[in-house]
């Protein structure tokens, strides 16, 4: 994570959201069909978010200005495009265990 990101979201300006890889990608074929940009793989969870957003705001009445950042096209990931429609894109768990374990042997420094 960039300083500057995690810095931001330490001081509540913004909320952190984790979505499986098959969800993100799914969002990114839908994105692609209505826009006619096949977003890099990297993007998609951002259109995940705001199509979550969107949906959020659809369920409470509400109307709201919702921004996500494209940051590419995905030409050159169509292998990863691929292995979704071929069903070989798998989604994986986040296990607390072993980033704890990870963490744990990180060296110590002085703050």
């Amino acid at each position: 994570m960039a300083p500057l990101i995690s810095h931001i979201a330490h001081l509540g300006l913004l909320e952190a959201q984790a979505y499986q890889q098959s969800a993100c990608f799914e969002a990114g074929v839908q994105f692609a069909r209505s826009e006619g940009i096949v977003p890099a793989p990297e993007s998609t969870h951002a259109i995940r978010g705001a199509i979550e957003e969107a949906l959020r705001c659809k369920r409470e009445g509400r109307a709201e200005t919702i921004l996500f950042c494209l940051s590419g096209h995905g030409h050159m990931d169509m292998s990863a495009y691929q292995a979704y429609f071929d069903g070989r894109l798998g989604d994986q768990g986040y296990d607390e265990r072993e980033l704890g374990l990870a963490l744990s042997m990180l060296p110590q420094v002085a703050a």
